[in-house]
């Protein structure tokens, strides 16, 4: 597996972004590695459980002052795992994040979480996909109520757009086991969690990628085991 670093920052201020969802890339702050960040307030919205606080005990007013609240992740972290948690905020805070958003700039930290985790996201090796089990495990004539979900299984048919991204891979396919699993043992009427569909690939990624089908139909993969 590959090392990862799991950060949150809450902010005094609210900083709008463009979009929620967003992807450092490049940076030499980044030390190789490759990272994300959510703006979990335009995501979640800036609830009291965003701030750690009693939604009963919760001022109304008082939430209207709350800032935002990041959470940025680091894959391929081994180049950033030996800094401390402070340093690490620092790099975002000073770096990564303004120079993605700058009005983060003008933002105090309030408080902000680290979280290290060395070898915990998968590392697929190529021509492993046929190997990994399927989301239907043994099937479901042999064990019907066991079913496989992450980032590594095989989902067939319910396969999804996310496919390339492990922590929503992991998750559309826990929903999906979850379906499954309700399918197969459950004799009741049920309603199946229902998962969003990515959007269409743009154009110009879906000419690239027929381009790249074609070639590799007749390229020796003597790199694939």
């Amino acid at each position: 597996g590959i090392d990862v670093i799991s950060c949150r920052i809450w902010f005094d201020k609210v900083v709008p972004t463009r979009t929620p969802a967003n992807v450092f890339s490049k940076f030499e702050e980044l030390r190789g590695a490759g990272g994300t960040f959510f703006m979990l307030d335009q995501l979640q919205g800036n609830t009291p459980e965003l701030w750690g606080e009693n939604s009963d005990s919760f001022d109304e007013d008082d939430g209207k002052t709350r800032g935002s609240v990041a959470a940025c992740d680091f894959y391929n972290a081994g180049g950033l795992m030996a800094l401390s948690d402070e340093d690490i905020i620092k790099v975002l805070t000073d770096d990564l994040l303004p120079s993605a958003v700058p009005k983060f700039a003008d933002a105090k930290v309030v408080d902000s979480w680290v979280g290290k985790y060395p070898g915990t996201v998968s590392w697929f090796s190529p021509g492993s996909y046929t190997l990994r089990p399927p989301l239907e495990g043994a099937g479901n004539d042999v064990l019907p109520n066991v079913k496989c979900a992450g980032d590594w299984v095989r989902m067939g048919e319910r396969e999804h757009g996310a496919k390339g991204l492990c922590q929503e891979r992991a998750f559309v396919s826990g929903f999906e086991a979850a379906n499954s699993l309700l399918r197969s043992t459950f004799n009741g009427p049920f309603s199946p969690h229902q998962v969003i569909p990515c959007r269409d690939d743009e154009p110009q990624f879906k000419i690239g990628v027929d381009i790249n089908r074609r070639v590799m139909q007749n390229v020796p993969r003597f790199w694939v085991r």
